[in-house]
């Protein structure tokens, strides 16, 4: 059987009488022949019950949970570097008060300069955003298998599988799509479900206030400034395509660490959506690169919110403003476990994304043939997590500008010398 032949070309943890083939994390077997087990979570991982002397598979019916293996070392995963120049850093992200009377030309600023902003007194109440921490917390606490209950693809529970092309990284996650304003969460503990769709109101109303600002920083007229905001605006027919997503980075091994390297939590990429907005608990390992090229640590900050240009924004500003790339390093042994969740606003799979009629100056070329954003979704995840996904929608005319684009060859060290930046990273698959 080919899954005989992948399992002889892959390494084995022996646990117990079972031999394992490199799960992240705990992981729920199903029986797939007479030798070999396959788990649900179509991670690859696999369980070689050939010389297992327990019966396991004895009488068990075909497709039938069977046996849950914990284990915390892969065979095989990326690394990033560890980024320790937090002064630079703090300096390199904006931050924005979105109170404040100049906060239309701060966030557009922001925008063009890096496409990543720090927004302060957003008006989400610190006892929402706690309590959905809280809950959160407790259902990655939970068993595997109880939490594979949640799983129903593409939304749902998952782990190390980031869409379906071979990214991997060290996390689990709930992925929740927003419909006509309501998390599609039934499979949830109620308690968690409530939490989610009490903290994507609030934070959407943040997101329609900041889109407002943008339309302001970039000078669009008084009368057309809801432009943006109603692309990603939910109506009862469905209206736009927003989703939710619950990061959980366990701590990993420290061996599996090499120097000043962490191990990929979530690979470097850029968001598809129009805009997408972060908050994070107190453990570090978000970063983000500027245009320059350099990758810069974010630093924690429980009372903001993060906001991330996304590439149908870059569209819709003709280029004006930047999608951002950016990526996570897990946390180690000894650290706390990284949590985050993001919203994601994105149009209606009709939306046409093209350049902003009120944006555009006389002569003004499209740098972008026009799309829907069902077509560019569909492209974009047809992809993998670090292509240019963009590329294949520009005009000759972007290609040339961003070619004459030079970026500086130096990235952030723990001295913060100025140095060659490291390839891009990229998740092997786990075998």
């Amino acid at each position: 059987m080919d899954g005989d032949k992948e399992l002889e070309r892959s390494p084995v943890v022996q646990v117990g009488d079972v031999s394992m083939r490199s799960p992240l994390i705990p992981c729920l077997f199903y029986i797939r022949s007479s030798s070999v087990l396959f788990c649900s979570c179509s991670c690859s991982a696999s369980l070689d019950i050939r010389n297992c002397t327990a019966p396991l598979h004895s009488g068990a019916p075909r497709d039938r949970p069977l046996v849950t293996v914990a284990i915390t070392v892969p065979i095989s995963v990326d690394t990033i570097p560890l980024l320790k120049c937090v002064n630079a850093a703090t300096a390199a992200v904006p931050s924005v008060d979105l109170s404040a009377p100049g906060a239309a030309a701060a966030v557009a600023d922001a925008c063009r300069a890096v496409g990543f902003f720090r927004a302060t007194n957003h008006g989400v109440p610190a006892a929402l955003t706690d309590a959905l921490e809280e809950r959160a917390a407790s259902f990655f606490a939970l068993p595997h298998k109880d939490k594979m209950d949640a799983s129903a693809r593409p939304f749902g529970y998952g782990s190390k599988n980031i869409g379906c092309n071979g990214d991997v990284g060290w996390l689990e996650y709930i992925l929740l799509s927003v419909r006509s304003g309501s998390v599609a969460a039934a499979s949830l503990p109620p308690s968690l479900r409530a939490a989610l769709e009490e903290y994507t109101d609030a934070v959407r109303e943040v997101g329609a206030r900041v889109l407002e600002l943008m339309a302001d920083g970039l000078g669009v007229a008084e009368e057309h400034r809801g432009v943006l905001r109603r692309m990603v605006a939910p109506d009862d027919a469905g209206g736009a395509d927003e989703m939710v997503r619950v990061n959980h980075y366990p701590p990993c091994p420290s061996s599996l660490a090499a120097g000043q390297r962490g191990v990929t939590g979530f690979g470097e990429h850029t968001d598809p959506q129009i805009i997408s907005v972060l908050r994070s608990n107190r453990t570090a390992g978000f970063q983000i690169m500027l245009p320059d090229g350099r990758w810069v640590p974010v630093a924690p900050d429980t009372d903001s919110l993060f906001v991330n240009v996304g590439d149908s924004l870059q569209v819709l500003t003709n280029g004006r403003f930047r999608s951002v790339k950016h990526r996570v390093v897990a946390p180690t042994e000894g650290q706390q476990p990284r949590l985050s969740v993001i919203y994601f606003g994105g149009p209606a799979p009709t939306q046409r994304i093209a350049p902003l009629p009120e944006l555009m100056r006389e002569g003004e070329q499209s740098l972008y043939r026009d799309f829907t954003w069902a077509e560019y979704k569909k492209a974009a995840y047809k992809s993998r997590l670090g292509d240019h996904r963009l590329g294949p929608f520009e005009l000759p005319a972007a290609a040339t500008a961003q070619e004459s684009t030079t970026k500086a060859d130096h990235y952030c060290s723990s001295n913060a010398a100025v140095q060659a930046p490291a390839a891009a990273p990229h998740v092997a698959r786990v075998h």
